[in-house]
């Protein structure tokens, strides 16, 4: 009898923790499949820094950030996927938001970073930033959106809340 109740519990446990992973996990990580991407051979140059890193959580960080790494320049976000050699560039002045989640993977907030394109669609990249005392790239990522459209920040920066 006891077993038979322990059993029953296991089924229900994961049944309602197959539930709530499928109410909250499903399309949490967007697929942009109208990206046109652009063939290139050099697809990191010099002037490109690099703002986001990957983070290791037994696969499940798949299903939570993009599969490109980020960089930026002055003027430019660049969405890069290394495994297929290519990549996708929007100007920053595109950037609708540029916003923190309440997910954490390693101590890291995920950020998403969406865009209006020419078709009035939006493009949602996430990804870990890359933050640490050697590297402030994704703080100078951070200043230069906001510098460039201050409206457009919607997660404040601190060393504390990052």
């Amino acid at each position: 009898m006891v077993y038979l109740i322990f059993i029953a519990g296991l089924v229900l446990f994961a049944m309602l923790f197959s539930l709530a992973y499928r109410k909250h996990m499903a399309g949490f990580k967007p697929k942009n499949k109208q990206l046109n991407y652009q063939n290139s051979v050099d697809l990191i140059e010099v002037q490109k820094r690099k703002i986001s890193s990957r983070p290791f959580l037994f696969g499940i960080e798949d299903h939570i950030v993009s599969d490109e790494d980020m960089y930026f320049d002055d003027n430019s976000f660049y969405a890069i996927d290394t495994k297929q050699m290519r990549q996708v560039v929007f100007p920053l002045a595109d950037i609708i938001e540029l916003s923190k989640t309440s997910t954490i993977i390693n101590n890291r907030n995920v950020w998403q970073v969406i865009f209006r394109t020419a078709d009035d669609n939006k493009m949602v990249f996430k990804f870990t930033h890359n933050y640490t005392i050697w590297n402030k790239d994704f703080y100078e990522f951070y200043k230069r959106v906001k510098q460039t459209n201050p409206t457009v920040v919607k997660s404040k920066w601190s060393l504390w809340t990052m």
